[in-house]
């Protein structure tokens, strides 16, 4: 919401430069987006130059038929020649003038100059010059009262500091000017006027005699008053007017629509008028739409109704959709000279729902459906009256057809001064808290040790002792209460054993020189396709997105690798060819019965070299073995060992992948990316990726690392050569090794496979690395011996494997 400062300093002495206060306010939870200084520049040297003055005299410029020579007194010795291109200048107007020297808003600087060879010294302005309306049709006429030569700035805002304030759904009470003054009095520590009172001329005719009002729908319509104003000018707005509502945000449109523009801005509650010869059968009926039924709105577009939205009738059809916006039918126009002039409240959910249906949205529906406080009706209804017979003239029928569905009362709250320094950290004197609270609009009394708080009905979000302690919190300042740490242990921060874990594998990768992305959740769904998975696989049946940003980000992903490969595209195309990345993320799933199940993974991708070719070292590449042992880094670090069987995913290059297992469930695949795969991404052939099943991984891992003493008693290394079967996996081989060894053997490690013709056909030779170690003496070479003659035993019967002479 946009509040100029020149408003809010009508409800409360505002002495802080603009800046400051926005500072303030955002230290106490009202955000203010920026600070804009709008029209002619707050420099005393520039604003010197704006006065007013009075056209003595206007005649036809000699070689001009659109120029006008005005003579104008401008409180000098003598008038100054003017010369002036508007239709509307005449002689005895008293306008606004720009003397030389002056600088509109606009930046253009004012000058003495000849047009057509008549000398001009000024300017005479119209709105749209000082930034009071985008375009005007001629220049401004001012009230005749105003004395030539004074000062412009001393009768219109011609400068002004308007705070762009991001309010709360909680808070709309502050979407008004008089709401926000009253937050600004409260953290300023100024004085507020709660009470506004307003006076109009009323006639005889009471307005239950002009219309008559039944609410059909008392649920969606709590509230519901009307008011008649007759004999009505309908004009454009004077030159403040105007100031005030574009500078608000607001397009002038005609005195009565800018009037009810005004007290919406200013106190929240959101009027609209009615051409009352308009309203047929001197009737408003507050109804739920008939299924089906048609409205043209102002905006000119003809809309369809569903049963379930609230409009606002005559006898015969919809003239408002309620909150939002009214319909051509019943707008006020230049003819209209009796008035409708309605203030409601309404259903904040129902007009939230509505709008969003039909994809309206109005600074009415804004205010409705955060939900305001209904007792606003009547003092929106006085202030427009007051406005409305000021500006168009008319008079006010007495009374109000007001249907009141159920009144509004302000509650009791208690408030703990003990709970207060509990939650605060603080003890804050029980005057300064009567203090806060009063100046938030509340009524405060002291009983028995306790404040008895009566919060006002405008307050909505004040519904416990604890919105009562955070009002006082923030109004005596945050960044004035004690730092402490929470009291609850779960409360101070820090990493649960989860997170720990999945931090400690980005640690792994990163630390191995891998490079860490984050991927859109969102994908193209033809990137599935891409990856060439069978209609029918799971991956390919995503969680569908029911409002999606785009068409390439329409589903939710099953898998990282698409993410990677993109990812690794658009490096490729900036000329980056070494990509070697990781993403800890996750993947959706539609398993659950109402939300998609979601998995966290882990996955890796190594496209081009891992070293580069330099002149004194040849390049290395990336290959199946060296994703491998990222992957072993990962599990190292979590304490789980692996095991590995042959892959047949569609995606990846048949026998150069693998699937990895943990305690007998698979957790992930690896290995070389398809070439079609990658074709079809746009990547040249030698990708090398991997993804795994993270929650997996954490529910395998080791909770605690444990100490090993490396150093006491020596290990002792011996070297084996083992024929087995072709086909056998060098896993299972290592995995009967390990069995068969017992608790002194601490690691196996295979560093050479070898297959020709000094191995028996259909067989293979596999080099073993055992370390064994004692915790508690230094091993003998017969103790190891023995260890190894059972192990040949014990293997050869298991698996087959026998010693290689």
């Amino acid at each position: 919401m946009k509040a100029p400062l020149s408003w809010l300093r009508e409800y409360v002495p505002i002495d802080l430069p603009a800046h400051e206060l926005a500072t303030h306010l955002a230290l106490t939870g009202t955000e203010v987006e920026r600070v804009a200084v709008v029209g002619v520049s707050d420099d005393p040297s520039i604003l010197q130059f704006f006065v007013v003055g009075k056209v003595v005299a206007c005649d036809r410029h000699p070689d001009a038929d659109k120029l006008s020579v005005c003579s104008v007194d401008v409180g000098e010795a003598e008038p100054r020649t003017i010369v002036c291109g508007a239709p509307n200048v005449a002689a005895g107007q008293t306008v606004a003038v720009s003397l030389p020297g002056a600088v509109l808003p606009s930046g253009m600087k004012i000058g003495k100059a000849k047009l057509r060879g008549v000398a001009s010294a000024g300017m005479i302005l119209s709105e749209a010059e000082l930034g009071f309306e985008a375009k005007s049709a001629g220049i401004m006429v001012l009230p005749d009262d105003w004395s030539a030569g004074a000062p412009l700035a001393q009768y219109l805002p011609l400068t002004d500091s308007v705070l762009e304030v991001e309010v709360t759904p909680n808070r709309p009470d502050c979407l008004s000017v008089r709401g926000l003054a009253r937050e600004i009095a409260a953290i300023t520590d100024r004085s507020f006027p709660e009470e506004e009172s307003f006076s109009y001329a009323t006639s005889a005719r009471r307005a239950e005699e002009d219309v008559a009002v039944e609410v059909w729908a008392p649920d969606l319509c709590p509230r519901y008053a009307a008011r008649v104003i007759r004999g009505v000018t309908i004009a454009q707005s004077p030159a403040w007017l105007k100031a005030r509502i574009t500078r608000a945000g607001m397009r002038p449109v005609n005195n009565v629509v800018d009037v009810t523009n005004y007290v919406m801005w200013a106190l929240g509650q959101p009027l609209h008028a009615f051409d009352l010869a308009r309203v047929r059968g001197a009737r408003i009926i507050v109804r739920r739409a008939k299924p089906g039924e048609p409205i043209v709105t102002l905006d000119g577009v003809s809309r369809t109704l569903t049963s379930d939205m609230l409009v606002i009738a005559d006898a015969e059809q919809p003239s408002v959709i309620a909150g939002i916006m009214g319909s051509l039918d019943s707008e006020v126009t230049e003819d209209t000279t009796d008035l409708l002039l309605e203030a409601a409240n309404f259903h904040g959910p129902s007009i939230m729902k509505t709008s969003s249906a039909l994809g309206l949205r109005s600074e009415s529906s804004t205010r409705f459906e955060k939900g305001l406080d209904r007792n606003l009706v009547l003092p929106a209804l006085e202030m427009a009256s007051m406005m409305l017979t000021d500006i168009c003239g008319g008079t006010v029928s007495s009374g109000t057809v007001d249907v009141l569905a159920e009144p509004a009362y302000p509650w009791d709250l208690p408030l703990r001064p003990a709970r207060v320094e509990a939650i605060l950290g603080k003890a804050i004197d029980q005057a300064e808290m009567r203090a806060i609270l009063t100046s938030l609009g509340c009524a405060v009394v002291e009983s028995d040790g306790l404040l008895l708080v009566t919060v006002p009905t405008f307050r909505r979000d004040l519904e416990r002792e604890i919105d009562l302690i955070e009002e006082v919190a923030r109004i005596h300042g945050l960044g004035n209460l004690p730092s402490t740490q929470p009291m609850r242990p779960e409360g101070r921060g820090g990493l649960t054993p989860d997170q720990r874990l999945r931090r400690l594998m980005t640690d792994t990768l990163q630390g191995a020189g891998l490079n860490e992305v984050v991927s859109y959740s969102f994908i193209d769904p033809e990137w599935l396709v891409r990856l060439r998975l069978p209609e029918d696989a799971a991956a390919r049946q995503p969680v569908i997105l029911a409002n999606p940003l785009s068409a390439d980000q329409s589903v939710m992903r099953t898998t990282l690798l698409p993410g990677l490969l993109a990812t690794a595209a658009r490096n490729l195309a900036v000329r980056e060819e070494r990509v070697h990345i990781f993403e800890l993320g996750a993947t959706f799933h539609p398993e659950g019965e109402l939300l998609p199940r979601e998995r966290r993974a882990l996955g890796l991708l190594l496209l081009g070299p891992w070293e580069p070719d330099t002149w004194v070292s040849a390049a290395i590449p990336t290959d199946f073995y060296l994703i491998k042992g990222f992957l072993e880094r990962v599990l190292a670090a979590l304490g789980v060992e692996g095991e590995y069987q042959p892959a047949a995913e569609p995606f990846l290059h048949p026998g150069k992948s693998a699937l990895l297992r943990l305690a007998g469930e698979d957790v992930g695949w690896l290995g070389e990316v398809h070439p079609l795969v990658l074709q079809a991404f746009d990547l040249p052939a030698g990708a090398h990726a991997a993804e795994l099943d993270a929650d997996a991984l954490v529910r395998g891992a080791r909770g605690v690392s444990l100490f090993e003493d490396l150093i006491t008693y020596p290990a002792v290394e011996q070297d084996l050569a083992l024929v087995v079967d072709r086909d056998l996996l060098a896993q299972r081989v290592v995995q009967a090794v390990r069995a068969a060894a017992g608790p002194l053997l601490r690691r196996v490690r295979l560093f050479d496979i070898y297959e020709g013709p000094q191995v028996p056909a259909g067989k293979k030779s596999l080099a073993l690395r055992l370390t064994f170690r004692s915790e508690e003496r230094t091993l003998s070479d017969e103790e190891v011996n023995q260890v190894r003659a059972t192990l040949l035993l014990d293997i050869e019967e298991t698996i087959g494997a026998r010693l290689r002479g």
